[in-house]
């Protein structure tokens, strides 16, 4: 090194560094990268490891939620699964490292995994387990998965006797509060079913029959809207006009339903509807959701109790004590579903109290096949309305092929049925009414992707072909 000129000496030493910092690089581009892979690719409850399974159990996946169905009976206060998740990967469960032996776990509550691939990458899972028919429930998941709906409530009965009940995901995300055939949901317009429930008892008690007027003179309101003169077309609308949708009104603008309405009371938008010249009556079905705001009124009217109590009243005589007018996320019950609105809608929009007759009944799958077994005209149990009370409300009407009074007619999946669908922000529900099935879907949520209505009526058949083939 003493024979070094300084010159050289900072030669050498540049070269030491250039070579070290290759060197490092080297070293670093040969460094496998760390996997970002954290799947679960298997989740199974063996029946080898269970006793109380009695078979293999499978799993349906969500985006973040892992569906399983084991057989009716089988407990799951204690279950072991089988669990694969990708290389390299760790897990938890319920914020619990597991290496090894996957522990016994109680699964009547949600159970949270997290699976960490090696670069440190979290995916979160819930995993929902029930007793139930896989095969029923399975078409379910596909449909809550595809349109990212939260909770659904299912009922299938055959003959008046309930076959087949089951909650499904979350009534209330937030809480892991699970779906029960219990829980509440808004049923949109499958309230007007009640509505024309209630009119056809009037009918019965001899208030009213179908081809009164409602305005103008001689008609049932009006007091309550004296400027419909008799030679005005809003005073030969009758109440059947209303019960079938063709009352002449246009549905567009949607008094009810239209934001620029909001805070309007029902009779201020009955009064908008007033000024607005009706179309011809009693031919053309034009959806309009404010004439059951209207039939709302004339229940109250001609029974003298508020919507709400005479409908209760009604719904008493079968058994039926947990249907009622739904209200805002504060005035939420017990065993009501939060509705979780999709694409910037508002699930809490809507002035319950204002559209109850058109929209805004609450109620289970469970009370909703009650209410079905006391109209639908079997024998073994008595209905609450006449067979002629019930053969008026379900006969079609005689310009619209596809609708009676308040009811949906002759759809060719539904052959012989009555059905009716209902839709919110954050609501989505359907009911059919068979000779010999009936069924309830009621979903805390709605998806706005193309086809998600026609989806619906899907699923209702799915679940209506496997009952058919169960029971």
């Amino acid at each position: 090194m003493k024979n070094l000129t300084f010159n050289g000496i900072v030669a050498r030493l540049v070269t030491i560094a250039i070579v070290s910092l290759m060197t490092i690089s080297c070293s670093k581009d040969n460094a496998p990268e760390k996997s970002d892979y954290n799947l679960i690719t298997n989740f199974t409850f063996k029946k080898s490891e269970n006793p109380s399974l009695s078979e293999d159990c499978s799993s349906f996946q969500g985006l973040y939620t892992l569906y399983v169905t084991v057989p009716e009976g089988s407990d799951i206060t204690a279950l072991k699964p089988e669990i694969t998740i990708s290389p390299k990967a760790t897990i938890k469960i319920n914020d619990v490292v597991v290496s090894g032996a996957m522990p016994t776990l109680n699964f009547t509550e949600a159970v949270n995994i997290k699976v960490t691939s090696e670069s440190g990458k979290n995916r979160l899972l819930k995993v929902l387990v029930k007793p139930g028919r896989k095969q029923v429930d399975r078409i379910v998941y596909e449909f809550m998965s595809t349109f990212s709906i939260p909770g659904v409530s299912i009922a299938i009965s055959k003959d008046g006797q309930t076959v087949y009940e089951s909650g499904l995901g979350f009534s209330i995300v937030e809480n892991d509060v699970r779906v029960k055939p219990d829980h509440l949901f808004r049923l949109a317009s499958i309230s007007k079913q009640f509505t024309t429930l209630c009119i056809m008892k009037l009918y019965e008690e001899g208030k009213l029959t179908v081809d009164d007027t409602v305005f103008g003179p001689g008609g049932h309101l009006e007091q309550e809207f004296p400027n419909v003169k008799a030679t005005d077309k809003a005073a030969k609308v009758t109440i059947r006009d209303f019960l079938s949708h063709t009352s002449g009104w246009p549905s567009d603008p949607d008094p009810m339903f239209t934001s620029g309405f909001k805070g309007k009371t029902l009779d201020e938008r009955i009064l908008y509807m007033l000024d607005i010249e009706p179309g011809a009556r009693g031919v053309n079905h034009d959806y309009y959701n404010l004439g059951f705001g209207v039939l709302g009124k004339i229940v109250e009217k001609l029974s003298g109790k508020k919507f709400e109590v005479f409908m209760k009243e009604i719904l008493a005589t079968a058994g039926v004590t947990d249907i009622h007018v739904g209200g805002d996320r504060s005035q939420r019950r017990a065993n009501e579903a939060v509705y979780y609105s999709q694409d910037g809608t508002n699930g809490y929009g809507n002035e319950m109290d204002v559209i109850a007759a058109a929209g805004g009944i609450i109620a289970s799958s469970r009370e909703m096949l009650k209410v079905l077994y006391h109209i639908d005209g079997l024998p073994n149990i008595p209905d609450i309305i006449t067979p002629e009370t019930r053969t008026l409300f379900l006969t079609k009407h005689e310009f619209c092929e596809r609708y009676a009074l308040g009811w949906r007619t002759n759809h060719w999946r539904y052959p012989g049925a009555v059905f009716h669908t209902g839709n919110l922000a954050g609501t989505a529900v359907m009911w059919v009414m068979e000779p010999r099935y009936n069924c309830v879907i009621l979903c805390n949520s709605r998806s706005y992707i193309d086809g998600f209505n026609d989806n619906l009526y899907y699923l209702m058949t799915d679940l209506l072909k496997e009952a058919k083939i169960t029971w």
